[in-house]
């Protein structure tokens, strides 16, 4: 990890003209208090089909697959938040089996062997697929976290994505570093 990164100052704000964009602050969050700040945000520029939100109820989840790299805390703030109208609510997955009742899987680098796996099952299903592994997105996932410069970003595999019936909204797709739109990698059932 960059020492640098510590030193960024940023938090997530909102803005009319790019709502995700981040803004200086006295304060330096962690890596991944900004990942817990973007995964906010991804879901609130993704359509779900209807069908998403079946077994649901009144939450809107993203679970966490694996090792897990948030802390807490850093939840406490999003957790309750409204998101397709719903209440967002993290939640740490025993199980892939957990995943497909997710609208956002954030999949841990401590799942790398099983990635292919994971991606197989989750395939078909409108689970926004996030990590921050090496070639995620290159592999069949949707979301891959890079940091450039000490700055979060992202990628973005839109065909896997829009294969599921997820529709990103032009406004993240801006924010990307790369769009990759094949199939290019996707696993194979």
């Amino acid at each position: 990890m960059c020492g640098g990164f510590f030193r960024i100052g940023l938090m997530i704000g909102v803005s009319l003209s790019n709502p995700l964009i981040l803004h200086a602050q006295v304060a330096s969050p962690t890596e991944y208090a900004v990942k817990a700040a973007f995964l906010y945000n991804f879901a609130k520029f993704v359509e779900w089909p209807p069908e998403a939100f079946k077994k649901s109820g009144e939450s809107f989840i993203v679970g966490i697959l694996g090792e897990d790299p948030f802390e807490k805390d850093q939840e406490v703030g999003l957790n309750g938040k409204d998101v397709q109208d719903k209440k967002l609510v993290f939640k740490r997955l025993s199980s892939l089996q957990e995943a497909t009742g997710c609208h956002v899987v954030f999949i841990s680098a401590s799942e790398q062997e099983r990635l292919d796996t994971i991606l197989r099952q989750l395939q078909g299903t409108p689970v926004l697929t996030v990590s921050d592994m090496k070639k995620f997105i290159q592999r069949g996932g949707m979301v891959g976290f890079i940091l450039e410069s000490d700055k979060v970003g992202f990628n973005i595999n839109r065909t896997v994505a829009e294969s599921t019936g997820l529709k990103i909204s032009s406004q993240l797709l801006r924010l990307a570093r790369t769009i990759v739109k094949t199939l290019i990698g996707m696993p194979i059932g």
